[in-house]
């Protein structure tokens, strides 16, 4: 008789429980722009000096933030020069560069994500992913660049201020979070021109 009394008290702390714990996975972040029906767009670009028309060259891209953890970028590659006015003839060098993004979250007024970069630079390159191939080389009586530069770290974005980061050669990465409507229209600026 005893047991058949804390039957129904236990299947209801145990439905009390469950309900509970599917209920908090439904919660949101406090601070994630969806509670005021927004997402989020990260703007970023891989920038460097062309060689032939002294211009700033590269390539800019934006992407949904929901889309992005565990998510790799990998940037075309591209010739690059240095002219260094006491050592002639100027040196070049082949361009691959990818971001990768492994984990974010909203915190009031910014996004926080985990930033990995790899930039290389040698005297050839090759870009294998599938369906796609392409290599680049510089030819073996040219003076030749090497350069890497490898970065993971945790940034944090107020939504849109761009955070940059300098490299030798004028490389530059800079990637910036900002709020969009239901409309598609962005909320803040993020001053990374287009190229």
């Amino acid at each position: 008789m005893k047991y058949l009394h804390s039957l129904p008290l236990s299947l209801s702390v145990s439905t009390l429980v469950l309900s509970t714990l599917s209920g908090c996975g439904m919660m949101r972040n406090a601070h994630d722009p969806a509670r005021d029906k927004l997402t989020v767009s990260v703007v970023n670009a891989m920038t460097w000096t062309n060689p032939l028309s002294g211009k700033r060259d590269g390539i800019r891209t934006a992407w949904p933030l929901a889309q992005l953890a565990n998510h790799e970028e990998i940037f075309p590659l591209a010739q690059i020069k240095h002219c260094d006015g006491a050592q002639l003839p100027c040196k070049w060098g082949v361009l691959s560069a990818s971001r990768s993004i492994t984990r974010y979250e909203y915190i009031a007024g910014a996004v926080t994500l985990d930033l990995g970069l790899l930039v290389d630079v040698h005297r050839r390159q090759q870009d294998r992913r599938r369906n796609f191939h392409t290599s680049m080389a510089i030819p073996a009586d040219v003076a030749a660049l090497t350069y890497r530069k490898t970065a993971q770290e945790g940034v944090v974005l107020p939504y849109g201020k761009v955070y940059r980061v300098e490299m030798e050669y004028g490389l530059r990465y800079e990637i910036c979070a900002q709020r969009v409507d239901a409309s598609g229209r962005a909320l803040d600026k993020c001053d990374i021109p287009y190229i």
